[in-house]
């Protein structure tokens, strides 16, 4: 497909282009090219790529989460390349695969995602494997995020670049709830010691994220459970949603309601409490309990049969390096830390701490991490999902 008819079937009227590619927050559309550049990326030189090179297409279009698509990326990257990237966000990880199922592949170059659905897209063909020596990048990276990194692998074949990580936990008002008395995610259904915890506490309406938290709180596999521990689970759930506020369905609802003071915490964990810190709430608390909790991470892949490879891979790169890095994790509302260490310079002592909830800001990681496990799809998502409207319905809620 020639660079004009895609860019005409991605921004005109069609079953999936009708969407127009749209931008917020410093992301855009972009309709003209860049001017002639070296062809160097960020902070290193380009390397060679594997796959289709040389021509090709000179434009990107890329679906992506808030954040990737940021103008300080666009327009010094299109400048260097002589080429013009166009940006379409999206809301969720279910919507993506979508798009690219309904015919998707053929009008995008690369796509943003959450581990959990790399191996989903590898097995639907509708990304391609990357060649992890494409990456020089890679070395600087965090241990747990160099290559091989199994939520990205299917086959002992890469499929998705990390880009920036976070986790999924316990929030707190700090100056409301005593430090013991989040220890344990046992606090959601015993509402505290004196049950002073009690119409204060929140929660986001996903059983996916949260029922793992209650089956390891209880001693059980977090992501598959028998009929037994199914109805354990549904028992503290029951009891959890007694003690509830509000169940949510937008994290910006649950954000005002401790904002307010109207919950004091919530199983939620940084990347929807991050902008928040970052005004300067040192009260937000993003804490891991003793049993732990779901750690994500963010990935860049290239969608199967790209327009130009090359181009994709130095984009990819772009985002992957000291500056890109610093863009996608601290410019978006939601903030998220960023894999690179050799980008950790760029972010001062206050955003670090901001940005990690604890004051040893970046050296906070490596004990995140190790206290937290990989999220991945569970196979009984439907049994969860019912189990999860019951209890809600059982408590009343």
């Amino acid at each position: 497909m020639s660079d004009q008819t895609r860019r005409q079937f991605i921004t005109g009227a069609g079953a999936v282009g009708a969407v127009a590619l749209a931008g917020c927050g410093g992301q855009r559309d972009m309709s003209g090219g860049g001017s002639s550049g070296d062809g160097s990326s960020g902070d290193g030189t380009q390397g060679e790529t594997t796959g289709s090179s040389g021509g090709g297409s000179s434009t990107l279009n890329v679906l992506t989460w808030e954040g990737y698509g940021a103008e300080s990326i666009l327009s010094e990257f299109e400048e260097k390349n002589d080429a013009t990237v166009n940006i379409k966000l999206i809301s969720s990880d279910p919507e993506a695969f979508n798009i690219l199922k309904s015919g998707g592949v053929d009008k995008f170059d690369l796509i943003t995602l959450n581990n959990s659905w790399a191996q989903r897209h590898a097995r639907a063909g509708t990304i391609e494997s990357l060649n992890p020596d494409d990456y020089p990048e890679m070395d600087a990276f965090m241990d747990h995020f160099q290559w091989p990194l199994s939520a990205f692998a299917l086959n002992d074949e890469m499929y998705a670049l990390p880009t920036r990580w976070g986790w999924d936990t316990m929030t707190v008002n700090s100056d409301k709830v005593q430090k013991d008395h989040y220890s344990s995610y046992d606090v959601l259904w015993t509402g505290g010691p004196d049950q002073q915890y009690q119409n204060k506490i929140g929660i986001m309406d996903w059983p996916t994220w949260n029922i793992p938290k209650v089956a390891m709180t209880l001693g059980y596999p977090p992501f598959e459970q028998n009929e037994e521990q199914l109805a354990d689970i549904k028992e503290k759930l029951i009891q959890m949603f007694s003690n509830m506020k509000a169940v949510y369905s937008g994290t910006s609802a649950l954000r005002q309601a401790l904002l307010q003071e109207d919950i004091v915490m919530a199983p939620v964990g940084n990347f929807a409490m991050s902008d928040l810190r970052a005004a300067g709430n040192e009260w937000v608390e993003v804490t891991v309990p003793e049993e732990g909790g779901m750690l994500w991470t963010e990935g860049m892949c290239i969608v199967k049969n790209p327009s130009n490879r090359e181009l994709a891979v130095k984009y990819q790169r772009e985002v992957i390096q000291k500056k890109g890095q610093y863009t996608i994790s601290w410019e978006p509302s939601s903030k998220s830390p960023p894999v690179n260490t050799d980008s950790f310079d760029q972010f001062d002592s206050d955003q670090q701490e901001a940005l990690m909830f604890d004051e040893k800001g970046f050296d906070a990681a490596p004990n995140i991490i190790e206290s937290t496990t990989q999220y991945e799809f569970s196979p009984i998502t439907s049994k969860w999902t019912d189990l999860w409207t019951e209890a809600k319905a059982r408590a009343g809620i």
